[in-house]
């Protein structure tokens, strides 16, 4: 009843205080014909009970006036009226047409809750089903992956994102990349530790202070525009790493004059103690450089670091000597390994070293921090360099040995004593500071603002939800954004959320939604659906990872249950044949009735049956209406997801079939009007 008669469904939801468009029910079209004239307008023409399903009778008014809706009027009254026997006239809205659904089980909702867009037109010119975002990080926040610090605007779904759980590092591949124009309101947090610029709706990462204060660990993830008055996030983590016994410099091809011949011939790879090694690329990453004639060179002048570097370069099987000012050797095949690392402006640190464990990492930073480092009367380390990239570097390393790194980018005088030197540092030198002891970040109210701002804004959605952020060089661990599978957001808990009195008292077990109409002056429900949606079933289908099976069964019980999505972008396509939209039983006999589907390759993933049958192994085309099949796609972004289902399409051969070639373009416009208004969270 709740989806049969209009009437009914809008007075249940008027009692449970959800905002509806103004709506007048007649049951004679005179009254209608009067009621309008009276009253002109935009109105949407709506057929109640079983004449709303016979045809295609619902009419979208677009003229200001309602003359559109009159003619309309009277030419059912003289063809329909037998047929439609109840209607409503409902007051009409512009905006983005939205869906909001969930499971329940009889006595609450199961989450996560499910978003979708689905225009029911048959040509392209408007959206299918697609998704709805969560929240993000503006343009200039970083994000750490393993090939290290990038801009969220340069991430690829082949990248690997830094990830924490139960206090572990780890790195994971995207679910999905987000990116959409934001002309709203960000949440500013900016202190000594941390600078950060994020949607109202984001997830932040971390603890309540009180809680922090008693001893409790266990981080939550709470948006940031209802964080406590203090919130405590972590900066660091535990790395596992591996560690390594030696290290292998590459074998190179030396050539030499044999009488008039030119001979070449391999050297042997020089196998070294790992230790040694890396405690060599922290020393030659802070002081060395290569020049030529194969040349390597150390820099130290005489004293105490220059005896300990000495003493390192000894165990090495390569014949350094001293002059006083630096330590140099004359090594092809040393020099051919080290050229990788450029200048003093380009200089990084090798992946290996980033795989290490902490132990070994922490052989590095000492030998670094020998040469181009100090270390405070408080303990900590204050690591120089000129390489940007370098110093990104250091900031992880500090990150995998459990301490925190800040970076500050300093313009000094063209000469600067630095540690017991001069250098020429009239181009950016860069400090990375060390914390060891301060590895959590207080948030205080005081310092967090709600700021305007009009441009792109960013995330990723990974199977952890946490990433390792940064923003001028303050790093810190936060949520990540989450899509069309969710929690609770601003349309559930204007809509279906209040249902749920009702929803108990009547013992509802299955799925229900509601469309709605959103714009910048609210939300309005249109209908609801208490049932399977068809399309959005098979689309859901793409999206869930739990058992259909055992995820039934305690949607019947009556249990809770924990249901498992995709994060990522999910689509449908209609593939239909004539007479659909229509029923015309000769048209479906004349061009359709028996097709076979054929399918150029055996692939069915992502692809749904509707009126099919299986006869003796051809798949063929039965009942009456047209309505094929449906073909699903997923992808980490809408433009992948898009593409796997055309892609399966085109896999598909059905004589006079057609669908629809701009399933989710319109996803970038609509998605931006909803994140704009702030109903998405």
């Amino acid at each position: 009843r709740l989806e049969n008669d209009r009437e009914f469904g809008q007075e249940e939801m008027k009692a449970v205080g959800i905002t509806t468009l103004p709506v007048w029910n007649f049951s004679d079209f005179d009254e209608a014909i009067k009621f309008l004239k009276a009253n002109p307008g935009r109105y949407v023409l709506k057929p109640s009970g079983k004449a709303q399903n016979e045809k295609e009778l619902l009419f979208i008014g677009q003229e200001e006036d309602g003359l559109d809706v009159l003619q309309i009027l009277e030419h059912y009254k003289k063809n329909w009226s037998k047929k439609i026997k109840v209607f409503q006239l409902q007051k009409f809205a512009a905006g983005v047409e939205v869906a909001v659904g969930a499971f329940f089980n009889g006595k609450d909702f199961i989450f996560p809750i499910n978003v979708n867009f689905e225009h029911k037109r048959m040509f392209p010119g408007d959206i299918g089903p697609s998704t709805g975002e969560m929240g993000c990080y503006d343009k200039q926040t970083e994000v750490l992956t393993r090939d290290g610090w990038k801009f969220f605007r340069d991430v690829t779904p082949d990248d690997e994102f830094a990830t924490i759980r139960d206090g572990r590092i780890e790195y994971q591949k995207p679910l999905s990349i987000v990116q959409y124009s934001h002309h709203n309101k960000l949440v500013q947090i900016r202190n000594r530790d941390v600078d950060l610029m994020v949607t109202l709706n984001h997830n932040m990462y971390g603890i309540e202070a009180n809680r922090f204060r008693r001893g409790e660990r266990k981080c939550i993830f709470t948006q940031a525009k209802d964080m406590p008055y203090q919130f405590v996030a972590p900066m660091t983590g535990i790395w596992q790493g591996v560690e390594r016994q030696s290290f292998v410099i590459p074998s190179i091809e030396i050539l030499h004059r044999d009488g008039n011949r030119i001979m070449a011939h391999k050297t042997k790879e020089i196998v070294l103690d790992c230790d040694i090694w890396v405690a060599f690329m922290g020393i030659y990453l802070a002081e060395g450089s290569i020049s030529g004639n194969y040349k390597v060179e150390i820099s130290q002048r005489a004293g105490a670091r220059a005896e300990l570097i000495g003493e390192l370069l000894a165990r090495m099987p390569f014949k350094f000597k001293y002059d006083g000012k630096s330590f140099y050797c004359y090594s092809k095949q040393l020099h051919s390994y080290l050229v990788q690392f450029g200048g003093a402006q380009d200089k990084f640190v090798p992946q290996f070293i980033k795989e290490l464990t902490p132990r070994q990492i922490d052989i590095f930073l000492k030998w670094f921090c020998l040469g181009d480092g100090s270390v405070q009367k408080g303990g900590f380390r204050i690591f120089y360099t000129s390489s940007k990239r370098l110093a990104d570097d250091i900031q992880e390393l500090l990150l995998k040995i459990g301490h925190v790194g800040l970076i500050k980018c300093r313009l000094r005088k063209p000469k600067t004593f630095m540690v017991n030197h001069w250098a020429d540092s009239s181009k950016p030198v860069y400090e990375i500071i060390e914390r060891v002891q301060k590895t959590w970040a207080w948030l205080d109210k005081r310092d967090r603002k709600v700021v305007d701002y009009s441009g792109k804004v960013y995330c990723v959605t990974v199977p952890n939800h946490t990433l390792y952020v940064r923003r001028n060089g303050k790093p810190i661990w936060c949520g990540n954004t989450s899509m069309f599978w969710s929690g609770p957001n601003t349309i559930f808990n204007e809509t279906l959320a209040k249902l749920k009195p009702k929803l108990v008292e009547a013992r509802y077990v299955g799925y229900i939604d509601i469309n709605c109409i959103a714009n910048v002056r609210g939300i309005y429900p249109l209908e609801i659906t208490s049932r399977f949606g068809y399309p959005t079933i098979s689309i859901q289908m793409e999206g869930v990872l739990s058992p259909w099976g055992e995820f039934l069964h305690a949607l019947a019980a009556g249990q809770p249950y924990e249901l498992r999505t995709k994060k990522g972008f999910q689509v449908g396509v209609v593939i239909a044949v004539p007479p659909f939209p229509f029923k015309d039983p000769d048209a479906f006999r004349k061009y359709s009735e028996d097709a076979t589907i054929l399918f150029k390759k055996e692939n069915y993933e992502g692809v749904h049956i509707c009126d099919v049958k299986l006869v003796e192994g051809d798949w063929r085309l039965a009942g009456n209406s047209g309505y094929a099949l449906i073909v699903t796609g997923w992808g980490n972004t809408m433009e992948e997801a898009r593409r796997m289902a055309y892609n399966r399409i085109r896999n598909i051969m059905i004589p006079n079939m057609f669908y629809r070639t701009d399933i989710g373009m319109r996803w970038y416009q609509d998605s931006d009007r909803l994140q704009t208004w702030g109903y998405l969270y």
